[in-house]
């Protein structure tokens, strides 16, 4: 009788064990799909996202030809006021060190 006791208990114990691991690896399964779904709309999220720069790279290229500028610089010159730059207003780093800081000095006086 106590073989037949401890057949049943082991036939028990495997059972058991095998609906644990069963019940685990469908959990697994489950958490596993979940994960691929999120990576999954992750990766669309992404994909629209570089379109979105794509996008806003062209039109910045267009806001940014010269040719537009050129034309919203003359349409607006009496607002803009701008005039080209003359050779004297450029300047070497160290002149401009030297021109801050006598405007410091002119300030702190």
């Amino acid at each position: 009788m106590s073989a037949r006791k401890a057949r049943i208990a082991v036939a028990l114990t495997c059972a058991v064990v095998a609906v644990g691991t069963g019940a685990g690896v469908f959990i697994l399964k489950k958490d596993a799909e979940r994960d691929a779904k999120a990576i999954g709309e992750l990766n669309r999220k992404i994909a629209a996202e570089r379109q979105r720069i794509s996008e806003l790279r062209a039109e910045w290229s267009a806001l940014d030809h010269p040719v537009r500028l050129q034309d919203l610089v003359e349409r607006h010159a009496d607002v803009l006021d701008l005039a080209p730059i003359g050779a004297e207003q450029i300047v070497t780093a160290g002149r401009l060190v030297t021109a801050v800081r006598a405007k410091r000095e002119e300030v702190s006086e």
